[in-house]
């Protein structure tokens, strides 16, 4: 259990939590959010502000703008979302995550507003983190999309510029089951005249122009207005150069980056620059943020190598199968999977299966999960070797007794079970060695 949340139990009890109860329609609107940031006593949200939305690197994107900021001599907050140990992780300025002791009081506070409806969990979270950003004085302030765009909680907020990731087939049953539905509810972050940066592609870009178009918005494409350009994989590093908006290339080098994190890395260098023109970005030697559950690599006991990865989507799990071949070529990995329910898994099982040895599936827990039995039935038609396993311990076990390498994925309630397991076990290893 998270201590903060147990901790916090009282008054996160009283808000409805539709990241675990997964509706299949928006039950939200902007309305008790803009209620929030103009209660009596709150502080003005901090500017500059930045929105990223899109359906996957939301995280990323904001993990690089924020190490960009910082490493230029900025405080930045960040706000994102899912948490994986604790909720505090979502709440973070530099490297220092908010305290219970500070979160505590802002809740409350939030919570003493009187309204229509209580806010939901994610309402009350985003409001706590334009207040502690406020107090704090910030320097740059980075909200992610919690789900879709146009009715999220952050699109309450003001902020200066609008990142939008990538585009995919995600939360059919709430954002529309087309690329052009789903790119409509995201797209709505780029703001009545405001700036907004892309790396969509195809209908889903072509969307996104449209949107931009109407409310009067310039929008920087990724490939077009800014770009990242990749000269050498060293294995260790990628190294290139970055086209930036305004016409100069920065030399960047990424250390231990996967290849579809440059898109990211670039968008990020392409809003700060634009929003801070006078900035001296140093690109030259970035250490990969650190992101709990985001290709996230971990030695084992026995000398193997095990990857946590919270790739749900197609795409996204594509990607993650492009980056294990590139580091760990002609190896085929054992993998655990689990899929919350309501998720395309089909479609997102297919981007592994090329390079999978086998699969062994469970079920996720805190959350609605799609049925591993049925997971395991369908696999196995399609001629792949896979196994039913009881539960997230019985998984990691059953994928330990595979001598190669290992994969987490396809649910961020899997994969943080699995990397909380991990954590469990180092402590009572160090307890034992003391």
């Amino acid at each position: 259990m998270d201590p903060a949340a147990i901790q916090l139990a009282p008054l996160l009890d009283r808000l409805v939590n539709y990241e675990r109860s997964r509706p299949d329609q928006a039950l939200w609107d902007l309305a008790a959010m803009q209620r929030l940031l103009a209660r009596p006593g709150a502080a003005a949200p901090p500017r500059p502000a930045v929105q990223i939305g899109g359906s996957k690197g939301k995280g990323t994107a904001a993990a690089m703008l924020a190490m960009l900021a910082n490493r230029a001599g900025l405080r930045a907050g960040v706000y994102t979302s899912p948490h994986v140990d604790t909720l505090l992780e979502r709440l973070r300025i530099g490297d220092a995550t908010i305290t219970v002791a500070r979160l505590e009081p802002i809740l409350r506070d939030l919570l003493a507003t009187t309204a229509d409806r209580a806010p939901t969990f994610f309402e009350a979270l985003t409001a706590a983190a334009v207040q502690w950003f406020a107090d704090e004085r910030v320097d740059l302030a980075i909200y992610e999309v919690g789900l879709g765009g146009r009715l999220d909680a952050t699109t309450a907020i003001p902020v200066d510029a609008s990142l939008l990731t990538t585009i995919e087939l995600e939360h059919t049953d709430v954002l529309g089951d087309t690329i052009a539905a789903i790119a409509t509810e995201k797209a709505a972050i780029v703001r009545p005249g405001g700036l907004g940066f892309t790396t969509a592609t195809g209908e889903a870009l072509a969307v996104v122009r449209a949107h931009a178009r109407r409310v009067d918005a310039r929008l920087l494409v990724h490939g077009v207005d800014f770009e990242a350009r990749l000269l050498q994989d060293r294995g260790d590093a990628l190294v290139g150069e970055l086209a930036l908006p305004r016409g100069d290339t920065l030399p960047f080098g990424l250390r231990g980056g996967a290849l579809y994190e440059l898109p990211a890395l670039a968008m990020a260098a392409a809003c700060l620059s634009t929003l801070s023109p006078a900035l001296e970005l140093d690109l030259r030697e970035l250490p990969r943020p650190v992101q709990p559950c985001r290709f996230e690599v971990v030695s084992e006991a026995d000398g193997a190598t095990l990857i946590l990865d919270g790739a749900h989507t197609e795409r996204s799990i594509a990607a993650v199968a492009t980056e294990l071949q590139r580091r760990w070529p002609g190896q085929r990995p054992h993998v655990l999977f689990a899929s919350a329910s309501g998720k395309r898994w089909r479609e997102s099982l297919s981007s592994i299966l090329p390079i999978a040895d086998r699969f062994l599936v469970t079920e996720v827990t805190g959350t609605s999960s799609e049925d591993a039995a049925a997971i395991v039935a369908h696999l196995r038609g399609l001629g792949v070797a896979a196994q039913r396993v009881d539960d997230v311990g019985a998984g990691l076990a059953a994928l330990r007794a595979h001598a190669g390498l290992r994969l987490v994925v396809g649910s961020f309630y899997l994969v943080g079970a699995v990397r909380r397991l991990l954590a469990r076990e180092r402590s009572t290893h160090d307890e034992r060695s003391t």
